[in-house]
């Protein structure tokens, strides 16, 4: 993992908060920023979480505002609050409460992600310690987490995005393999920056081809990768592979490579699927 090169990126751009210990509910006021322990049950662990309301969450009390999911928070949770304030002040991103999933510290993160991102158990050519625990991330997030920050939140439980790079990548494309499989209908929107779908001999492109190609209300995904990367024929691949039912869009950053892309697939990805929920 070469994640250790963004870090100090990360700490340039902001310092990191201090989480306090809350209850599974978050029963605690709500701040512009905040940061928050959460234990989960089907985990068996703890998470930092980190949640970022728009700037005019206190204005409309009556206004729900579309969430996005956040993964490797520790990494971009930061940097992409950031860009998301200043993106919606002058009109460029839509106001969204930002959820940012995490670890207590960036080295606990280097290396648990290999456990709640991937399915099934990595082959051993791929080295990892644990690994294939996906299942029940994503059980705490859409049993757990979700329901407490719309609890804790004005949330638009319709409008809930996943989006995450490279393993992150990989685990969001589980989740919307998951859907279309009808296992889990949290969320409708996904931002994939270069997964990591050759994971177990492209194990999830198999799964996908399993998918049944009918309409699945709404759902829009985003997905991209370097051009550095040279996956032409995945990419070529991929819009095959997703049911027509659902509205997709494939880009290849052609400058880019592997550890380039999570931040403009972010960005571009919520700008995209604004305009596909609002023609």
């Amino acid at each position: 993992m070469r994640y250790t090169i963004l870090l100090a990126l990360v700490l340039f751009v902001t310092a990191c908060n201090a989480p306090r210990s809350v209850s599974p509910d978050l029963k605690k006021p709500s701040s512009a920023r905040d940061t928050l322990h959460f234990y989960s049950k089907n985990v068996k662990d703890s998470f930092t979480i980190y949640v970022n309301l728009p700037a005019d969450y206190l204005a409309d009390s009556s206004k729900h505002f579309p969430v996005v999911y956040l993964l490797d928070a520790n990494l971009y949770f930061d940097i992409m609050a950031t860009v998301l304030n200043n993106y919606t002040a002058v009109g460029l991103t839509p106001p969204v409460i930002l959820a940012g999933i995490g670890y207590k510290d960036f080295q606990a993160m280097d290396s648990l992600r290999n456990r709640d991102y991937t399915f099934p158990t990595a082959i051993p050519e791929y080295e990892m310690p644990v690994s294939g625990g996906a299942p029940q991330f994503l059980a705490f997030i859409t049993n757990e987490l979700a329901p407490a920050l719309d609890r804790q939140f004005r949330t638009d439980t319709l409008q809930q995005t996943l989006m995450g790079h490279s393993l992150g990548g990989y685990f969001t494309s589980y989740a919307l393999q998951q859907r279309l499989a009808g296992k889990q209908h949290r969320f409708r929107n996904y931002i994939a920056a270069s997964p990591s779908l050759h994971y177990n001999n492209y194990f999830l492109l198999n799964e996908l081809k399993k998918a049944v190609p009918v309409q699945h209300d709404s759902l829009n995904v985003y997905i991209t990768f370097g051009g550095l990367e040279k996956q032409d024929s995945l990419c070529r691949q991929l819009p095959l592979l997703l049911p027509s039912g659902i509205t997709k869009k494939i880009d290849i950053y052609s400058a880019l490579d592997h550890m380039d892309t999570q931040l403009p697939s972010f960005v571009k990805g919520l700008q995209w699927q604004a305009e596909a929920r609002n023609p």
